[in-house]
């Protein structure tokens, strides 16, 4: 069966996931998706999520439109403001929000965000405990304004939800890394059960798409065993085919005995 090595590119800002991997013709014919070399990455449908592709999106929608001066927003929940569900929390986040587009639009700036949710939730007795949200937003008004947001009520009436936190966004050498990777692996526990396909975060519609390109002559099967059982998994020749980039954190490098040799690379920009 004839196959040949593929090199899947995603494009987040100064982010880059590549992705090495063998594939086959019959393969191509049986997954007639168009052949573009380049093309935004869709979000996975929520009715059918997969954790793995969901977090992975999230991360690259998150790298494609935050970095440094942008904030980053813990809200938490006073006893007494605690949610009842998880569907009550996500009113007081639309409220929240709500209350930002208007703040935004006032210095003429659109709110450009992404949300993550935590609890655990006893569906027996409907009890719901450490739920709190994080959010990451482009910077366009004060921190104590964004604060004020996580409220109810109006004027003297006026009350907060709980307890608020923003930060300013200060990258390292992996860029914002660290931070999606933390977000992207919010907890979600129902009945002391990890929630798989649980809508996990949510964002504006007005975000940047990540793009994925795509070679397939770039890498042939015996480059490809070569990298695998270098010492330094290739790392040393694929800088040199990434000129201005460096890599970050490990290569991973998995072997399936029907592809063959899987592997995956992060890279940022050298800025």
């Amino acid at each position: 069966m004839r196959s040949f090595i593929r090199e899947r590119k995603l494009h987040a800002g100064d982010y880059v996931e590549v992705d090495i991997y063998s594939r086959t013709q019959t393969q191509e014919v049986a997954n007639r998706r168009t052949r573009r070399r380049k093309h935004k990455v869709s979000r996975p449908a929520q009715n059918n999520l997969n954790e793995k592709n969901s977090k992975r999106y999230a991360r690259l929608l998150m790298h494609a439109n935050f970095s440094d001066g942008d904030y980053f927003v813990t809200l938490t929940y006073s006893a007494k403001n605690l949610p009842e569900s998880p569907d009550k929390g996500k009113k007081d986040i639309d409220r929240f929000l709500r209350s930002l587009r208007t703040k935004y639009k006032k210095v003429g700036k659109e709110v450009k965000y992404m949300w993550f949710t935590s609890y655990q939730l006893d569906s027996n007795t409907g009890y719901i405990k450490r739920i709190h949200h994080h959010l990451v937003l482009n910077n366009a008004i004060s921190r104590d304004e964004v604060e004020g947001c996580w409220s109810y009520g109006r004027g003297k009436n006026k009350q907060k939800l709980g307890r608020t936190e923003s930060k300013v966004i200060q990258s390292d050498s992996d860029g914002i890394q660290a931070l999606a990777n933390y977000l992207t692996n919010q907890e979600k526990w129902i009945d002391r059960q990890w929630k798989k396909g649980e809508k996990r975060w949510s964002s504006s519609k007005n975000l940047k798409k990540p793009y994925e390109t795509r070679n397939d002559h770039k890498f042939s099967k015996k480059k490809v065993e070569k990298m695998v059982i270098s010492t330094d998994l290739g790392e040393e020749k694929l800088l040199k085919m990434y000129p201005g980039y460096r890599v970050i954190g490990e290569i991973k490098a998995n072997y399936y005995e029907e592809n063959g040799w899987y592997i995956h690379i992060e890279l940022m920009k050298n800025t």
